[in-house]
């Protein structure tokens, strides 16, 4: 019953971004058919806007978990709806082992993992928790580039703009058990960011 009510939250709020979406941001969605149908999975992206976790899932066609930082789910309303809706928290700054393992069982039930490698927005360090999901599990790792979100809501901005965004999804990438966490995060991000396009046409 509890999984059911879950199920319902969570497409009720994602059909709520789309509306909101289409005020504020039209979103054009590409390579979805890159997305395994069945099965866990890795869908690391870039990371612009605080936008970002709220229009990728709302826009992918599979039922996604997503880590966030631990910080949100302590704000009061919030912290519940991020929660209820499939929030992991994690530790920013040190590697929060315990997150890590809530999302191995979230990838071996079939649910798909959203993860931004960056960890924050811009954020140049790359993070090997990527890396370890994926070595620990053997799942696929899922490159998305988001274009446009940081212009709509960029850092320091309250209210946001009007304009176009494009989320382009690349083919699953697979990594050994005995690579390094360091080296598949690296590669993903290498690999997201070939996804991105010459120019963000309206």
């Amino acid at each position: 019953m509890l999984e059911a009510i879950k199920f319902i939250y969570y497409h009720s709020c994602c059909f709520l971004v789309r509306v909101l979406s289409f005020i504020f941001c039209p979103v054009r969605t590409f390579g979805t058919d890159n997305l395994p149908k069945t099965g866990g999975f890795l869908l690391a992206s870039n990371h612009q806007s605080h936008l970002d976790p709220m229009l990728i899932p709302s826009f992918c066609p599979r039922r996604l978990r997503f880590i966030a930082k631990d910080s949100l789910f302590r704000i009061p309303i919030v912290g519940p709806i991020i929660r209820f809706g499939g929030g992991i928290p994690i530790k920013r700054g040190k590697a929060d082992r315990g997150a890590l393992d809530r999302a191995v069982q979230e990838l071996e039930k079939g649910y798909g993992i959203l993860i931004f490698p960056q960890g924050t927005r811009g954020g140049e360090k790359i993070q090997a928790g990527v890396g370890f999901l994926s070595a620990q599990t053997g799942k696929p790792v899922v490159p998305l580039y988001i274009e446009g979100t940081d212009k709509i809501l960029p850092k320091g901005v309250k209210f946001p703009r009007r304009g176009p965004v494009r989320m382009i999804i690349g083919k699953p990438l697979r990594f050994s058990k005995e690579t390094a966490y360091d080296a598949i995060a690296e590669k993903v991000m290498v690999a997201v960011n070939a996804l991105k396009p010459d120019r963000l046409e309206p």
